[in-house]
């Protein structure tokens, strides 16, 4: 490279961008989940209605909640059982209200029938499963929409964009649906806990354009209305380390889309055009999360520099600013493997002269 001595040893760059994104798993399910059985008739039915006098729209609704605190918690089992039983009594309620020929169910009901569906289209490993699952995840909330007229609540807009996000990354193909979805989401939050839900939307995006499941267009798509929502909000949030830290991973996944196969970059002025204006967005951040991001941006800074001073000068940043994490939690392995090799290749050179 232009300015080095080609006799003298070269320090091993770290991984890149590229490298780094490539070794990352090509799926976000839920880690652990077994195969969904069929629950298409009773005898699969393990969570039924009480069917007293209580709200049965809102015990299903509980029996829903149970379940996804059950997978947040990592009980893949028993979250299982609720979500076959959330589904199993939904289709069980839908077929009897169809039989007495009742009034229309309450839009509540489709949207915690097809969330439930969406959910065990995560956890099955089966993909015919998971298709059928997510289309009718979406043809649920699609008349949870319909029937809230033109008041649909947030929460519909956000799960709809979930189902249809899903679609576009086992389809590999385009996000349009999904991102007029999670617009019509940000427009139905209004100024009532705006910021929160926004930035929530924003990092999902993010991770999906991160997973490499997407085509190159529909990921740039996802990143860049995530960077234009994280910018909208710090005009009003600019104290908020949350909006810095989707603000950076937007413009560090915009930096990474510009190097090839080859680990080259295609515009190395733009690349460190986008990965400095990152590094300044996140100087004020105090996070763990926050500084580890710092820290892998100024790594491929480094990575991205001909003179190897400058090299060294980013690398030594990036140690500091995992040393700032690691002094707040515990500091992930191939960090900490980076201060080691780079602390002792110094101490190496320092002696060598």
């Amino acid at each position: 490279m232009a300015g080095e001595d080609s006799s003298a040893p070269k320090r091993k760059r770290p991984m890149g961008l590229k490298a780094r994104s490539s070794k990352k798993a090509n799926a976000v399910t839920s880690a652990g989940a077994q195969e969904v059985a069929d629950f298409a008739d009773e005898t699969t039915a393990t969570v039924m209605l009480r069917g007293d006098d209580t709200n049965e729209i809102d015990e299903l609704e509980g029996i829903f909640t149970s379940a996804l605190e059950a997978l947040g918690e990592s009980e893949d089992e028993r979250a299982l059982t609720l979500l076959r039983g959330t589904v199993h009594e939904s289709d069980r309620l839908l077929r009897l209200h169809d039989t007495n020929g009742e009034g229309e169910l309450e839009p509540r009901f489709f949207y915690i029938y097809g969330s439930a569906l969406f959910s065990l289209a995560e956890a099955s490993q089966d993909i015919k499963d998971r298709g059928v699952y997510l289309e009718l995840a979406v043809h649920r909330l699609e008349q949870a929409r319909e029937k809230m007229g033109d008041g649909v609540e947030a929460r519909v807009w956000i799960a709809l964009a979930k189902v249809k996000l899903e679609i576009a990354a086992e389809a590999a193909s385009d996000v349009d649906a999904a991102v007029q979805a999670l617009d019509q989401a940000v427009q139905a939050f209004g100024a009532n806990n705006e910021a929160a839900q926004v930035l929530e939307a924003a990092d999902l995006v993010l991770s999906l354009a991160d997973s490499q499941r997407l085509p190159v267009c529909a990921s740039a798509r996802l990143i860049a209305w995530g960077m234009a929502q994280a910018r909208r909000l710090l005009q009003t949030q600019a104290d908020s380390d949350e909006c810095r830290c989707i603000l950076a991973h937007a413009l560090w996944l915009q930096a990474s889309a510009m190097i090839n196969d080859d680990d080259e970059i295609s515009d190395t002025l733009v690349f460190a055009k986008l990965l400095t204006e990152a590094v300044n967005v996140l100087e004020k951040t105090e996070s763990s999360d926050g500084l580890v991001l710092r820290g892998e941006i100024e790594i491929n800074l480094g990575n991205a520099q001909d003179e190897e001073l400058e090299m060294e000068q980013w690398y030594t940043k990036a140690v500091a600013s995992f040393r700032r994490a690691q002094e707040m939690g515990e500091l992930p392995e191939q960090f900490v493997q980076f201060i080691d090799d780079f602390e002792n290749e110094s101490d190496s050179d320092e002696s060598d002269e």
